[in-house]
């Protein structure tokens, strides 16, 4: 939540400075037109106050003029018509000259009142800018300090989740490590299961005749001959036995089992009635036989010897 708050300020502080800068920008174009104003309205007061004392220095005049005049016409001491009537023209002239230039003075008292009017204005709002500019920067400065705290409060949740991190790096790093152990010990015991397994149902035949057998060590004789010079000895199966001279077979998925031409015993331990042979002759297998029942059948020895007639 802090997160987003934060986030949501960033853009409001940026919005704030930015309409903040033009708010400036408009107070400095506007304090720029009010120092030209000023200085316009300064301008026009001393025209106005020198073309006001050039009025007053010009109605001095004249009224000194006019205080010059005689009073009348018998002071004039004018002896024809027409020196009388320039007696009066002049005196109409300068009262005339009287008149516009106090009219004059008086419009430009009415200038001087509008012009104190505007810089009364003026420095009312320059006043009004002052204070804007104030509370401008007081809300910045406010943005400014709750940026920043803002902005340490977040650091410290950056820094906080930095640890975590760090340490759940540390736990997967250690989980990595034992399920890279599980998976290599899985893989062990799977070989070694397999193994087992195949060692287990792991099947051995071998099928020739009785000399063959015994010369590879495969039979051996035991016991004394039925008689002294003649006849044979009774053979076994060795009791140890090479597995590397059988055919290896799975005894639960491999129940049949070809023989070549000939006629074979079982001499070995296993039982033939487990067993259903291809074809039988004068009780002995021909062609081959098929494991009807492996588990019974291969109980007594993995090891099948079938000796050839």
């Amino acid at each position: 939540m802090r997160r987003l708050t934060l986030f949501l300020l960033i853009p409001a502080l940026f919005a704030c400075d930015n309409g903040v800068k033009q708010r400036y920008a408009d107070l400095a174009k506007a304090d720029t037109l009010r120092q030209d104003s000023i200085m316009t309205i300064k301008n026009q007061l001393l025209n106005d106050m020198l073309v006001s004392t050039q009025f007053v220095n010009d109605i001095s005049a004249e009224i000194a003029k006019a205080r010059s005049l005689p009073k009348s016409v018998k002071e004039a001491k004018l002896s024809t018509p027409a020196e009388a009537a320039n007696f009066q023209a002049d005196r109409d002239q300068v009262l005339g000259k009287i008149r516009h230039l106090v009219a004059r003075l008086d419009s430009v008292d009415s200038r001087l009142v509008g012009l104190r009017k505007q810089a009364v204005q003026f420095a009312q709002r320059d006043t009004m800018l002052t204070q804007q500019i104030a509370q401008y920067e007081k809300t910045i400065s406010d943005f400014r300090e709750t940026v920043e705290r803002q902005k340490t409060e977040f650091q410290g949740i950056i820094d906080q989740q930095n640890v975590q991190i760090a340490a759940l790096k540390n736990q997967v790093d250690t989980v990595t490590q034992v399920a890279a152990k599980l998976t290599t010990d899985k893989a062990a015991y799977v070989d070694t299961v397999t193994g087992l397994v195949k060692e287990k149902n792991s099947a051995y035949y071998v099928a020739g005749t009785k000399d063959e057998l015994i010369q590879k060590g495969v039979l051996v004789e035991e016991g004394r001959k039925p008689y002294l010079l003649f006849g044979s000895r009774r053979v076994a199966p060795a009791r140890s036995l090479d597995s590397t001279i059988f055919v290896q077979i799975d005894r639960l998925k491999d129940r049949d089992i070809t023989l070549p031409d000939g006629e074979y015993q079982i001499l070995s331990r296993q039982d033939p009635q487990f067993t259903q042979p291809v074809q039988v002759k004068d009780g002995k297998i021909v062609g081959g036989l098929k494991i009807t029942a492996p588990e019974k059948f291969w109980a007594p020895s993995r090891f099948l010897i079938l000796v050839r007639s």
